[in-house]
């Protein structure tokens, strides 16, 4: 196969261009001339173990520098990569489960980890019984380097899991490279931009829209752990002001929580004398975006320099490598009103005027869809349906993976490769050209002939002053009623009564609950989203819709 274009800065590294990892004390650097060369040794050290073409590796290792060299090392050597997630202080069980299943999806052969977690990934394979062999990263540094013909595949990344078990989705080298041009050119990212960014590098936004991007171009790259960011997000921001770094970052990507952090977490008084003039590109993905929240995120940073414009929604999934679609950078994003009751599929919406009435919801463009891509909205019988209509969202073009591991590619329950499109199981509705996207068919539930989704409820509790990060919404029918339920982590009385208040308004014609639980309880993906059907599973197992509802209009 030609050598991939995301392959090409291993031949020709920059030495004045490079990435950092930063904390909020202190930052190392590595230029890429550096960088290329560990990946090459690394490439090397892989063939001299006999690690066979073609085997998938996955790849346990901090955030940073070595994580970018191992993971172009292994695909250097002929070998499919798989980023798994660093185990945290709080993830327990959960991160070993995951680790152990990915290495059995994979039937992983050798396992490459950085020292900080061999003996972790040493406990953890010997859980599993296959007798995978574990290679240190820093062993593979000190060999000569080397370089095989390159596998079909590139790489293999699960999914989330928000709605179900995370699946590996099988993304070749073709796919990684049309979908990493498709977002250069839709960021128009040239040889001076850089990138700042605290996503995990094992999910998709953060590995390809914040690693394979700014990397496959020679583009500087700024990167801090999430949890940096969470404790101290202007950290984070100091990255961006021309008046506090040499060469401010002008891209970066985060999921609506991202802006809700800064926005909680930081005022005016804290960016006086900064200039943001210089960022170009703030990509905004991952789940549904609250337009107030953009407008709350929009005037804090307009005095500071940040124009409305940088602000730039998306939508996006693993199965398409990364990006789907995207408003224009430089294109202020849009946002429309329609009527709740014509939210369902096969309904045309129509437009509402400004209004304060809980009978309209707000939502947010994400663009258009991104060179090579086709994005369609389709009916449950799989054909187009006209614009203005709601429906699911199926891609089709050249960032579309291979499919799932072991062939999986059924319709069940959850997104499905069928007959060369990609079904998302994402409700959405095309308005002007552009994509609005509402929620997961997964993750609704019709009451009186219109869907109700999580994601909107969700966004009504965050504009009625509860903490989205501490709050779950899951909607689904039990003993043929539809239930609506509020879980609440940590939280005390008082939001108990607003989420009551909210559920009102939000979801008549349901049995509506309100779940108080401990903090921690509420059962999350590696990227941080709430896993809803397994939420929705504990709370079956535990007959809370048995108990009498907190709330209830009667059968519906």
């Amino acid at each position: 196969m030609s050598r991939p274009r995301t392959l090409n800065w291993l031949d020709a590294p920059r030495d004045d261009s490079g990435v950092e990892m930063f904390d909020e004390t202190s930052h190392t650097y590595r230029p890429y001339t550096e960088l290329a060369g560990a990946a090459l040794r690394i490439a090397g050290g892989l063939i001299e173990r006999g690690v066979p073409r073609g085997a998938v590796v996955p790849l346990l290792c901090s955030t940073g520098p070595d994580l970018v060299a191992a993971f172009y090392g292994v695909q250097t050597a002929g070998c499919v990569v798989s980023v798994l997630a660093p185990p945290t202080r709080m993830s327990g069980e959960a991160a070993r489960a995951h680790v152990r299943a990915v290495v059995e999806a994979v039937d992983a052969g050798t396992v490459l980890v950085d020292a900080a977690h061999h003996d972790y990934a040493v406990d953890v394979l010997a859980e599993t019984g296959r007798g995978a062999r574990v290679l240190l990263l820093e062993e593979l540094l000190t060999g000569d380097p080397g370089r095989r013909d390159l596998a079909e595949l590139a790489l293999v990344q699960f999914t989330s899991g928000s709605s179900g078990r995370p699946r590996g989705v099988r993304i070749s080298h073709a796919a990684l490279d049309a979908n990493t041009s498709a977002i250069r050119g839709w960021e128009r990212a040239g040889r001076d931009d850089s990138w700042c960014s605290w996503l995990p590098m094992h999910h998709d936004m953060g590995l390809i829209g914040c690693l394979v991007v700014p990397v496959s171009g020679n583009n500087r790259l700024a990167v801090c752990r999430p949890e940096t960011f969470l404790r101290h997000p202007l950290a984070y921001l100091a990255r961006f002001d021309a008046n506090r770094v040499a060469r401010p970052a002008t891209i970066t990507a985060t999921p609506a929580f991202g802006l809700q952090r800064i926005v909680d977490k930081v005022g005016h008084a804290d960016l006086e004398g900064a200039d943001l003039s210089r960022t170009r590109a703030v990509i905004v993905g991952a789940e549904r975006i609250d337009p107030a929240l953009v407008d709350r995120f929009t005037e804090l940073m307009r005095p500071h320099g940040l124009s409305p414009h940088t602000l730039t929604p998306a939508y996006g999934l693993a199965e398409s490598t990364l990006a789907v679609t995207g408003v224009p950078v430089e294109e202020t994003p849009r946002a429309v009103r329609v009527h709740r009751d014509e939210l369902r599929v096969g309904a045309k919406v129509s437009l509402a005027e400004e209004s304060t009435d809980r009978a309209t919801v707000q939502v947010m463009s994400c663009g258009r869809a991104l060179d090579g891509l086709t994005v369609q909205v389709v009916g449950e019988d799989g054909e187009p349906l006209p614009e203005g209509h709601v429906g699911e969202l199926a891609v089709s073009g050249s960032s579309v993976a291979d499919g799932y591991l072991a062939g999986g590619s059924g319709r069940a329950e959850g997104t499905a490769f069928v007959d060369g499109r990609l079904l998302t199981r994402d409700v959405a509705f095309q308005q002007d050209g552009e994509f609005y996207v509402l929620g997961r068919l997964g993750d609704s539930v019709k009451v009186h002939a219109r869907s109700l989704f999580a994601e909107d409820v969700e966004l009504m509790l965050a504009r009625a002053g509860l903490n989205l990060s501490r709050v779950c919404v899951v909607l689904g029918e039990a003993d043929g009623s539809p239930h609506a339920v509020a879980v609440l982590e940590g939280l005390g009385a008082h939001a108990a009564e607003v989420a009551e208040g909210v559920l009102a308004a939000a979801c008549p014609g349901t049995r509506r609950h309100v779940a108080q639980v401990p903090r921690g309880a509420i059962p999350r993906t590696s990227s941080g989203k709430s896993r809803r059907r397994q939420l929705w599973q504990r709370l079956s197992q535990e007959h809370v819709f048995d108990a009498v509802p907190a709330t209830a209009d009667g059968p519906a």
